[in-house]
């Protein structure tokens, strides 16, 4: 089996939906299951989680390597010219590497101001690395920020999180009028996250937007253990009631990808 590589997925949705947790259980099912080199992009600026939760901490983030191209330009230690040629090196040197993934961090803003910079560089290097991989998953900014950027313009797969809140939905179906913008994504669906008690209005409201739902995940006791205990949840067990309902997700996407 071989997908239409590479298979570039952007996880998305209203802060605290759980962007990070679904992304970790999608690069372990991944990683069970499947043989493909497997990059994890941790793109949230404001709180970059993914790198604890898969236990690989890259020794360079996305701002640092942008820095320090800033600081030899100014001292003149390199041509511009040549920094630019080697733009491409510096991030693959930053990448971190395990034996089952690769994964690269934006990093948090060294200073005050915009982030745009680093948004920038950032859509560069998704463009020129995925090129390398067989599937890329992307853990987004809240928001709508990195859509309207077109930072994530050129995906295949966008998923969009959402919890028992109504905000959640209305931010989800902001960030699906953005990316038919912005975007160049094939497919879109919907992982309701932390569902628990009556799911009626959220369903409703969710058949009405004509989102297509992939996955429902119970508000898990263990991912919450793990989260309270500080461990990370790329070891959560393999028999996780949450992992098996991402692994149908996985098989969902790689079958609709299967060339």
């Amino acid at each position: 089996m071989k997908t239409n590589i590479p298979l570039i997925v952007a996880i998305a949705g209203k802060g605290g939906v759980g962007k990070t947790v679904i992304t970790t259980l999608m690069a372990k099912a991944i990683i069970q299951n499947y043989k493909y080199k497997l990059l994890l992009i941790d793109a949230d600026p404001t709180h970059p989680h993914l790198s604890k939760s898969v236990k690989s901490i890259p020794q360079k983030s996305l701002e640092q390597v942008r820095s320090e191209v800033i600081e030899k330009t100014l001292n003149k230690q390199k041509s511009i010219k040549s920094l630019a040629e080697n733009i491409d090196f510096e991030v693959y040197k930053a990448i971190s590497e395990t034996k089952d993934f690769s994964l690269f961090s934006i990093g948090q803003p060294e200073g005050p101001g915009c982030f745009c910079p680093s948004n920038t560089l950032l859509k560069k290097v998704i463009e020129s690395i995925s090129k390398d991989f067989d599937i890329v998953l992307i853990d987004c900014e809240a928001g709508l920020e990195q859509i309207n950027r077109m930072v994530i313009e050129k995906i295949d797969i966008l998923l969009i999180v959402v919890d028992m809140s109504l905000r959640s939905v209305e931010t989800a179906f902001s960030i699906k009028k953005s990316a038919d913008k912005f975007t160049k994504y094939q497919k879109l669906g919907i992982i309701l996250n932390k569902v628990r008690g009556d799911t009626s209005k959220i369903i409703k409201r969710l058949s009405n937007l004509e989102f297509p739902i992939l996955a429902k995940i119970d508000d898990d006791f263990l991912i919450r253990d793990y989260d309270l205990e500080g461990k990370a949840l790329i070891d959560l067990p393999s028999d996780s009631s949450s992992l098996k309902e991402i692994e149908k997700v996985i098989k969902l996407i790689l079958r609709k990808q299967t060339s």
